[in-house]
């Protein structure tokens, strides 16, 4: 559908390293709010990035259109940039194509009036009470093409719903991500929503300390995701700004813990290819709590003499490569089977306004919302005020007695969603509460 216009730039910029990616989205979209529908669009988005390289400068353009006529004048941009632009010492030049298996995925052929009937559905599911949210599709296509060779193309859908139903001063939320509209249960989660939002009125206040609790998944995607953003990368570790410098082949959680760059995972929602063209390969990150590997960009693959693992952020970028779907390995726990082993703890359904406070350390700082509850003697009983947290993730990992048995899509992700279990940590530090 674009590898067209990518291979025209290619062609009129022989003699030049150059790479260009296409991103289009028709992203269609409904909100609400106060159990109201506001908004109802469909967006069509593109932009295309030309990358030229002469003699190790760089210059780099961005458009939104593929008429030849901008195509040309664009590329010439890109060219006059690249000739003031100080070199990279460390330009390794581009890669080469790498047999990549694609997915070939299928757009949502979805009208804005089909999710306003849902969001209808699901507003109705809350027998009156308040609901907020979005339900949005996002029909992705994303092509690259290089003048070494690379030519690839594919496409996928994301449909999430992301909701919080008040009843009063009392909420509830729930999270869903699916590659189609049609396997998400709107009734299901309006009533999940429903049901915490009932039971969460005259919440109490408890004191600061460490607690037993039992995180949900989307409270846990947002463990996992930060975790993701603070070490994993080849770049991160190079410049001793990563949690795993001298950590390497040590244990650095419990060993129960398996994490995994996982874009093969069936749960997985991904594309098979980086921001190079490059194929995505699972990558275990911790292996039963022992830090196992790095991931990498065509670059610091080069710089470390190992091939890369298909994690490139769109090039020249500051963050060098990053894991893109983080996977917690399940276990084979259930969530009440937590609940009931547990004497007393907090459950907590998410967590927000999230913040790193110590990337070496893995320290982060955030509130609980939605739904936070006290569990005493195997039971849920009462609910409690919103908790402020600060806590090291890698010792909340350490502290881990049971893992779900069943993945979710978190919430809380980076490029591709974050698949995640429930877990119960026996050690967990809140250090503030909401009055």
């Amino acid at each position: 559908m674009y590898l067209e216009s990518l291979n025209y730039i290619i062609d009129k910029a022989k003699g030049m390293d150059v790479e260009c990616f296409v991103t289009s989205n028709r992203r269609i979209l409904t909100r609400f709010a106060n159990s109201y529908i506001h908004q109802n669009v469909s967006v069509d988005e593109l932009e295309l990035s030309i990358r030229v390289i002469l003699d190790g400068k760089t210059g780099k353009v961005s458009i939104n259109q593929l008429s030849k006529d901008v195509l040309d004048s664009s590329l010439k941009r890109a060219v006059e940039i690249a000739k003031i632009t100080p070199p990279d010492p460390e330009y390794f030049g581009l890669p080469t194509p790498v047999p990549v298996t694609l997915k070939r995925g299928y757009f949502q052929k979805i009208e804005p009036e089909i999710l306003a009937r849902e969001v209808k559905e699901f507003i109705n599911a809350t027998d009156n009470l308040n609901a907020s949210g979005a339900l949005e599709v996002n029909n992705i296509t994303m092509a690259i093409a290089n003048s070494n060779g690379i030519s690839i193309e594919d496409n996928l859908s994301i449909v999430s719903l992301e909701a919080v139903v008040q009843d009063g001063d009392s909420s509830g939320y729930v999270y869903a991500m699916e590659e189609s509209l049609e396997d998400i249960n709107f009734v299901s989660l309006a009533k999940i929503a429903s049901d915490k939002a009932r039971k969460g009125h005259n919440p109490i206040e408890i004191s600061p300390g460490y607690y037993t609790v039992v995180l949900e998944p989307q409270a846990v995607g947002t463990l996992i995701s930060f975790l993701g953003l603070m070490g994993f990368g080849a770049k991160q570790f190079e410049e001793k700004r990563s949690f795993l410098v001298g950590k390497l082949g040590e244990k650095i959680t419990s060993e129960v813990i398996n994490i995994w760059d996982y874009p093969s995972h069936p749960k997985a929602i991904s594309l098979p290819f980086d921001f190079e063209g490059l194929p995505r390969k699972d990558v275990v990150l911790i292996d039963r709590g022992v830090a196992k590997n790095l991931v990498y960009d065509f670059k610091y693959a080069k710089k470390a003499g190992k091939e890369s693992t298909g994690n490139a952020l769109p090039q020249p970028n500051t963050d060098g490569p990053l894991p893109f779907n983080l996977t917690l390995l399940p276990g084979s726990s259930s969530l009440e089977e937590m609940i009931n082993s547990t004497k007393r703890g907090i459950l907590v359904t998410r967590f927000h306004y999230t913040n790193i406070v110590d990337p070496i350390k893995t320290i982060i700082t955030g509130m609980t919302r939605d739904g936070t509850f006290l569990i005493e003697d195997g039971e849920i009983t009462t609910p409690v005020k919103n908790m402020r947290f600060t806590q090291s993730i890698l010792d909340a990992l350490n502290s881990v007695e049971f893992i779900g048995r069943e993945l979710f899509r978190a919430g809380e992700h980076f490029i591709f969603p974050t698949l995640v279990p429930a877990l119960k940590i026996d050690r967990f530090q809140f250090t503030g509460v909401t009055r």
